[in-house]
């Protein structure tokens, strides 16, 4: 949330509204800092050559089985990887 801009304050209505839990501003402010920690060295982590991307998906078709139309599911699956 705090990453989307909201204040800590934002964040704290938005948990007493939607969850019914009270936080202080501090505590959430306390848990944006040791959050934002983790961020800062996965950012400055350093990168592989290369990353594989596997795309899945399904085509759903009508067939014949036994005699009775059924829906069924055609799935596909593309794997690249990209050298930088």
């Amino acid at each position: 949330m705090y990453s989307f801009g909201m204040s800590t304050r934002d964040i704290q209505r938005h948990l007493q509204q939607v969850y019914g839990v009270e936080v202080s501003p501090e505590t959430i402010s306390n848990i944006t800092e040791s959050v934002m920690i983790d961020v800062r060295e996965w950012q400055n982590r350093p990168l592989e050559k290369s990353y594989p991307i596997l795309f899945l998906d399904a085509l759903r078709v009508n067939s014949c089985q036994d005699g009775k139309n059924i829906n069924k599911a055609l799935y596909t699956a593309l794997h690249r990887s990209h050298d930088s």
